[in-house]
Formats: structure tokens, C-alpha cells, sequence
């Protein structure tokens, strides 16, 4: 037995996905064979719709069952328009416009219009043809869209493409069921320990003041358990598709040249690129949405001062402590690097043209261009890190990604140190605890205690 599985953190190796092949049936039968075989040899669940009728209302609801039920969603374009519903639109395009409702992932791979085809896989009825051209467009407007010759060509491309999208945007999928833990388990050992770590800290708290003549160290920072959010995981910049002659509009085939395609395809940045920025994106997005800052403040309360006061901090994985070696890296918003399309260039040059000639034959009225200044908003939380101010040497912290390490020389008793700002930042949901630990040469034992944290998503 399977049982859906949600995580944040990417592909599983055991996690399996529901792939929906989608084509015409008769023309692309083998094409078909074959993309089942390779969605099977990448360990996944292909489905299609071989099987139900494409005249029954009936079956079509069973097929927006299986589409809802199903992670990605590959569509294979041949040279036919396939069937018709009474709608006057092909069961093809049905299901490629419900999957796309979805917001379900959509692989496009479109045969190439040049390939010598047998008659039973051509479209003969002008009508279908007109509509299948207008669904093609449709196709290569999607941002995952190839175009294939062979079956064998078919299978590789969508072999290298799917677990890239896996990769890039994780679903739902399926796991055993015996891998997924009880909810009511988890939730009871998170009670206990919680529980526990009270009764711990009680107890501490009760043995220090059994040494009265010691001091009574306390820090003020994070008092209470934390709960913060990091943002839901997102692609700030999907893959940048290689432009083909085949996808430069008709108007422009004798503009374009082969070296400006070649030249445009060059300067792409590459999958590993994208997916660098995209990283970037996420930690910076998160360091201005959901970072907090904290102001330790160190208290005396004993009746005897405290010298050379060391309090260690160490935090989970998934938070980071800003410090001044990576500061830029989150402030600065990370750039990737696209270069304008020979498209888009051509189709401004040509609208200029015409905007010239307009101006010559008169059409313009007197007209007035406003240029508007620029409005610049910095957000706070730069502003914050900008006015931190150095600290003497009698009271300083030292931050790692993961540590603090607070220092005074000496805390008189019933006094306070206030400490410089830290900025805090989640990186990814997790549950764990941040760890404290006070020492000082008077004290024969550490003050250590805990405050649970949670991150989950926004």
C-alpha cells in the first residue's frame, strides 16, 4: 500500500511519481509504447487513457480523476488533431488545458512539421488542421517545449527532462506506507521532550539557588519558544529553452538569421546556472522576509559580581546568524544574466520602423514624454544592519552560520549588558532546538538551558 507523501525538500529516492501520457491514439501509438517505458525506467508511474472511450462524458470525468491524481503531465503533438468532443475542441486539447488549470507541470514535445509522415498520420480535414496548428502554438508557449523527429530522439528528450523538472519542482508522489510515521506518534514524543526539557531546566534553575554567594546569570534574548516562517519553496526562474528555427514567427523566418539564433542559444545560462540563482533567490527572499532580529541582554541578579561571562549559543542547521563575511550575500539581490531574444530584438526594430514612418506620413498629434524619478525604498532591515555600531573589547560577540558566542569581561551584580543586534534567518522548514550555555570563573557548573524552534511555511 501507498500513502501520499508531502515534503520540502525535494525528489526522495523512494518517492514515486504519476506521469500522464497524453497524445492521439492511432498516429502516435508507438511514440506512446515507447515514453511508458522510459516514465517505467526511471522508476515511475506512467498512466494514459488507452483504455476509455473518447465519445464518453462518462470516461471524461474518470479522465480528470486520473489527470487530478497525477504529478507531471507529458503531451506528445503529432501531425493529427485527434478526436473532436462535442465542444468542437480534440480530447488532447482537453486534457493539456485541464492539466494546465492545475497548475500540474506540463512537458510539450512537438513532432517536427518538416518529417515525412505516412497518410493515416496526417491530419486531412482543413478544419482539424487549422485547430491543430492554433494548439501547437499553444504548445510551444509553454516554458517546457521540445520538438522531436524519431521515437528514439522522443525518449531521450523526455528521459533527460523529467527528472530535471523532478528536480526543480517536487510534488506530492507516493511512498510506502510503512515509511511514513505515525502523526499521532510524532506529535506525543514532541509533547514528551518538550515536557522534559522543562523539568530539566526547573531543576536547574532550583539547584542554582542553593548557591546563593554565586551569580545568578540570566539571558534575555529568546524567552519563549520560536515559531518562524520561511517562504514556500518556489522558482524564482524556470530553465531558458534553446530558440529554434522552427519557433520564429513566420513574419520574421527572412529576418532572423542562423548565427543570431546560434549566438542568442550561446549566451543562455545554462540549467546549472538557473539553478544556482534560484538558490540565491531563496536565501535573499528569505533574509528579507522572514528574518528577525534579536538584542541579547546579560543580567546579574546574584550578590557577587561575574568576570570573564562566556555565553555559547548554538542553533539548528536550518537557521543561519548573519555576520559581516556573508552580510552582501543575502542583502544583494542575486542577477542572472538573460539575453534579449533575436525575436524580441527584430519585433522592436520592425515596431520603430513603423512608429518612424507613422511620424513621417503626420499620424502623431503633438505629444509630451514625462520621465518619472525613481522611487527607492530600503528596507528596514538593511537600515538596521547598516547602524550597527563595533563593540569595546570588554563586551563583544562572534558569529558563526550556526553559533553565537557572547563574551563580557565582568557583570557586576544586579546589573545588565546589552549586546549588538543578530539578525536570524531560516533557510528551510525543520524543528529543533536552540542550545544556551552561560559560563563565568565563579560558576562551578554551566548555566545551560533550551527553547524549542519550529519553521514551517508561509
Amino acid at each position: 500500500m501507498y500513502f501520499i507523501f508531502y515534503t520540502s525538500e525535494g525528489v526522495m529516492e523512494n518517492k514515486k511519481y504519476q506521469v500522464f501520457v497524453s497524445s492521439t491514439y492511432v498516429d502516435l501509438i508507438d511514440a506512446r509504447k515507447k515514453i511508458i517505458e522510459t516514465v517505467l525506467s526511471l522508476y515511475h508511474f506512467p498512466v494514459g487513457m488507452e483504455m476509455f472511450s473518447a465519445d464518453d462524458s462518462e470516461q471524461w470525468d474518470i479522465i480528470k480523476e486520473t489527470i487530478d491524481a497525477s504529478d507531471y503531465y507529458v503531451i506528445i503533438i503529432g501531425h493529427k488533431y485527434g478526436s473532436v468532443s462535442k465542444d468542437g475542441i480534440s480530447y488532447t486539447e482537453m486534457e493539456y488545458n485541464y492539466a494546465k488549470s492545475l497548475n500540474i507541470p506540463v512537458l510539450a514535445f512537438i513532432r517536427g512539421r518538416d518529417v515525412l509522415t505516412k497518410p493515416h498520420e496526417r491530419e486531412s480535414d482543413p478544419q482539424k488542421e487549422k485547430q491543430l496548428n492554433a494548439f501547437i502554438e499553444k504548445a510551444k508557449a509553454n516554458k517546457m517545449c521540445d520538438f522531436w523527429e524519431t521515437i528514439d530522439e522522443l525518449a531521450t528528450k523526455v528521459a533527460i527532462a523529467l527528472p530535471k523538472v523532478m528536480r526543480r519542482n517536487p510534488r506530492t508522489g507516493w511512498v510506502r506506507g510503512d515509511q511514513v510515521a505515525s502523526k499521532e506518534i510524532t506529535a506525543e514524543l514532541a509533547e514528551l521532550s518538550n515536557e522534559n526539557r522543562k523539568l530539566r531546566e526547573k531543576i536547574r534553575e532550583y539547584e542554582s539557588q542553593l548557591h546563593s554567594d554565586a551569580p545568578q546569570l540570566e539571558l534575555s534574548m529568546i524567552d519563549n519558544d520560536l515559531t518562524l516562517t520561511v517562504d514556500a519553496e518556489s522558482t524564482y526562474q524556470e530553465y531558458l529553452p534553446q530558440l529554434c528555427k522552427e519557433a520564429v514567427p513566420l513574419e520574421l523566418k527572412d529576418t532572423i538569421t542562423t548565427d543570431e539564433i546560434e549566438s542568442y542559444n550561446s549566451s543562455l545560462p545554462t540549467d546549472k546556472e538557473v539553478d544556482l540563482y534560484n538558490k540565491k533567490m531563496r536565501l535573499h527572499c528569505n533574509y528579507k522576509n522572514n528574518a528577525i532580529t534579536v538584542s541579547p541582554v546579560l543580567r546579574n541578579n546574584g550578590r557577587t559580581f561575574a568576570s570573564n561571562v562566556y555565553v555559547e549559543i548554538d542553533f539548528p542547521e536550518f537557521l543561519i546568524v548573519l555576520k559581516g563575511s556573508n552580510e552582501d550575500f543575502f542583502i544583494k539581490e542575486p542577477k542572472l544574466k538573460i539575453p534579449e531574444s533575436p525575436i524580441s530584438k527584430h519585433k522592436k526594430r520592425l515596431s520603430a520602423l513603423m512608429s518612424l514612418e507613422n511620424f513621417r506620413m503626420g499620424i502623431f498629434d503633438e505629444t509630451s514624454i514625462a520621465i518619472a524619478k525613481p522611487h527607492f525604498e530600503v528596507p528596514a532591515i538593511i537600515n538596521r544592519i547598516a547602524d550597527l555600531g563595533t563593540v569595546n573589547q570588554d563586551v563583544w560577540v562572534m558569529k558563526e552560520d550556526h553559533k553565537i558566542t557572547l563574551r563580557a569581561k565582568k557583570v557586576l551584580q544586579s546589573l545588565t549588558v546589552e549586546y549588538e543586534e543578530i539578525v536570524i534567518i531560516p533557510l528551510t522548514i525543520g524543528t529543533g532546538v536552540i542550545n544556551f550555555k552561560i559560563i563565568c570563573e565563579q560558576l562551578k557548573e554551566p548555566v545551560v538551558f533550551s527553547r524549542q524552534v519550529t519553521v514551517t511555511a508561509s
